[in-house]
């Protein structure tokens, strides 16, 4: 089996970032799919860098992984390394053991060493927010009506990555206690820094 192709496909949901995912094709008709983590002003260069690795791909076996993220890290990676190259590597790497989970007719999971739980705890990430605490409470009590006993969120008003003064850290305590309130206690909060 060798891999004829790798194709990305840059997707709007519609509001927040894009989703960049990868499809990597061989010549017996088995694909693989792969999720490349993306952010808002970076989603276009990962696209770039996923196109640029496939000369380490195209030609080659997909069951190759080790030599594929060798060669992308040591070649390409030592001239160029950045957090969008290692996004773009980890899609394209998500698809190859797709690939050959579906060549072996296993699980992924089984490839990696077997289960180690039967059952894997999620929790909501990007449910909501905003400076509006009535409308941050009813996003927040959706989420849990939809079966999700974790929430993640990001109270601190202002761009990410800048100083948090007096204010702003008592608006956030104030959104995450009323998020609190809303969910009651048996629900977890996970509070997304950005810090």
């Amino acid at each position: 089996m060798k891999i004829t192709d790798i194709r990305t496909f840059l997707v709007h949901p519609g509001r927040g970032k894009n989703w960049l995912f990868v499809k990597v094709e061989t010549d017996e008709g088995i694909y693989g799919w792969g999720e490349a983590y993306t952010q808002a002003d970076r989603d276009k260069t990962i696209q770039a860098h996923v196109h640029a690795l496939a000369r380490y791909l195209i030609g080659r076996s997909p069951f190759d992984i080790k030599q594929f993220t060798f060669m992308a890290y040591t070649d390409f990676g030592n001239k160029r390394g950045s957090m969008e190259l290692y996004c773009a590597i980890s899609g394209i790497e998500q698809a190859l053991w797709d690939i050959v989970g579906k060549a072996a007719k296993q699980p992924v999971y089984n490839l990696l060493g077997g289960a180690c739980r039967p059952a894997i705890r999620v929790y909501a990430n990007g449910w909501g927010g905003g400076a509006d605490r009535a409308k941050l409470a009813a996003q927040a009590q959706a989420v849990v009506a939809r079966g999700f006993t974790a929430l993640k969120f990001d109270p601190f008003p202002g761009p990410w990555r800048t100083h948090i003064d007096r204010q702003a850290e008592e608006e956030a305590v104030a959104r995450v206690a009323t998020v609190r309130e809303a969910v009651g206690p048996d629900v977890e909060i996970l509070v997304e820094v950005h810090r």
